[in-house]
């Protein structure tokens, strides 16, 4: 899809680099219900907060449900960045709000087209996707890559 061509998925890792805790239910998956802060200034365009969260793990079967599931769209005046797949009634703002970079939003879920909770993060100009930029993460993004930030 030409809008998320810059896009990451950004999964959680446990103490000993295993994304579960042990076992398949969500709250094993270390990336459930942590924390998702605005990644940039701006005025949100679109917020959903009431999907219910899919099943995780071997055998869970996928609902359908809208791509993004719980979301929030923030429109930075340039360009529309995208956060998907937050965990249900856990939003923290509502279309129309301002918020600043930094803000808490929501929390990682697993709502949407997704079959394990992780954050989806993209930014679009125009229906077109943009190469994201991190300001404390050096280097380019690619997949496996694994970033260490605070709990």
């Amino acid at each position: 899809m030409p809008e998320q061509r810059g896009a990451v998925d950004l999964a959680g890792l446990g103490r000993y680099g295993s994304r579960t805790r042990g076992g398949h239910e969500l709250t094993a998956f270390a990336a459930y219900g942590r924390a998702v802060r605005a990644p940039c200034d701006g005025r949100v365009v679109s917020a959903e907060g009431a999907i219910e969260d899919q099943d995780a793990g071997p055998g869970a079967r996928a609902r359908y449900q809208p791509p993004y599931g719980n979301h929030v769209f923030i429109d930075t005046g340039r360009e529309i960045v995208k956060l998907a797949h937050l965990r249900a009634g856990s939003l923290t703002v509502s279309r129309g709000d301002t918020v600043r970079a930094g803000q808490l939003v929501g929390e990682t879920g697993n709502s949407g087209n997704t079959t394990e909770p992780h954050l989806h993060l993209h930014a679009e100009r125009d229906g077109v996707g943009l190469d994201l930029r991190f300001t404390d993460v050096p280097g380019r993004l690619y997949r496996g890559r694994v970033i260490r930030t605070f709990p």
